[in-house]
């Protein structure tokens, strides 16, 4: 049953998402300030506990085996965490007229990348290796990264209080970050491996049903704002959809065409650029800088979905091509050799 309901949220997440959305929206404009105030309490609870049920996975052990890949790696690391932002940047100025939504948008951007890069990657039959590694390495760099990132992007339109986001990031990401690891150890000790499997379906769940839940308070916090300042909300939607329309060709050519990886290579390193770890963007945008910010945030969490999905086919055609050509190229040679022999 959980399962069902597991991937049935999975299917539908954007279309949740909307409907948090306008729930949140609807709802809030109703609810007075005792139960505005018990909704805005569970927000740090909950982000707790969604980052820690969707950090189960991570496999912690890989992170020795990251050093197979130290070139992929940095350039992974500088494209995700450095050059990412930096593509935000310039979307999230001309169209996120609200600071804390343009702040919400920056967070995004300098997010690590999360379980989306593995999980395209395995479909694919790509370098997983190389995913689980940049997935790992990233997380740890991310940890100072994103209070600098933050201050730097950002500092001149929201006030960054770099050691009270440190704080929250201990609080948010280090300590579901540990949880996870002891629930993951706890887990394999008793039941192995299918037990882990057959667990997987609920923490995903709960980690899906914790972010909604954010999307929802976020905007019944807000609600009365919104409804005077719709186009300043709405907006920052423009920013996240380019960023997303634009991330996968341009992070393509860098890896592909400029420093020439093979496609194995280029696929984790691509979905690593262009997806992030939403969670820990909405996360510390709601601890830290408020609804507005997780709005931002929450921007990006609808085109995401979408924009990877559509992706995935383009790379599946690309990969198809590749394996057909090089069939009829092994096809030729072997049937060279065989008129070689003849001759012989």
């Amino acid at each position: 049953m959980i399962r069902k309901i597991d991937y049935f949220v999975k299917k539908n997440l954007v279309w949740l998402v909307l409907l948090s959305l306008v729930l949140g929206f609807i709802i809030g404009l109703f609810l007075n300030k005792p139960i505005l105030k018990a909704l805005k309490w569970f927000i740090m609870p909950s982000a707790f506990i969604m980052l820690w049920a969707s950090m189960i996975d991570l496999k912690i052990k890989k992170f020795v085996e990251s050093f197979k890949y130290p070139w992929q790696l940095l350039l992974g690391n500088i494209l995700a965490l450095i050059i990412a932002p930096l593509m935000m940047y310039p979307l999230a100025l001309a169209f996120a007229r609200e600071p804390k939504m343009f702040a919400g948008l920056l967070l995004a951007g300098l997010a690590p990348p999360g379980g989306f890069i593995t999980y395209w990657t395995m479909i694919l039959n790509a370098n997983m290796g190389l995913a689980v590694s940049l997935t790992l390495t990233t997380f740890v760099v991310s940890l100072v990264w994103i209070p600098y990132g933050m201050k730097f992007l950002v500092g001149n339109k929201v006030n960054v209080n770099v050691l009270l986001l440190f704080k929250k990031i201990l609080i948010l990401v280090v300590g579901p970050f540990l949880l996870a690891v002891i629930t993951r150890l706890i887990i394999l000790k008793r039941g192995g491996e299918e037990a882990l499997n057959k667990l997987r379906p609920s923490y995903h769940l709960i980690s899906s049903l914790m972010a909604l839940y954010l999307v929802f308070t976020g905007v019944a916090l807000k609600s009365k704002f919104i409804i005077h300042n719709l186009v300043r909300v709405l907006s920052p939607a423009g920013g996240a959809f380019l960023y997303y329309l634009i991330a996968y060709p341009i992070t393509y050519f860098i890896v592909k065409k400029v420093f020439k990886y093979n496609l194995n290579d280029t696929i984790p390193l691509v979905f690593g650029t262009s997806t992030k770890n939403l969670s820990i963007a909405m996360g510390l945008a709601a601890a830290t800088f408020g609804p507005l910010t997780l709005l931002g945030v929450v921007s990006c969490m609808i085109f995401q979905m979408p924009l990877a999905s559509f992706w995935y086919k383009i790379f599946d055609k690309i990969k198809k091509k590749h394996e057909t050509l090089g069939e009829a190229f092994k096809e030729e040679i072997e049937e060279i050799e065989e008129e070689i022999k003849e001759e012989i």
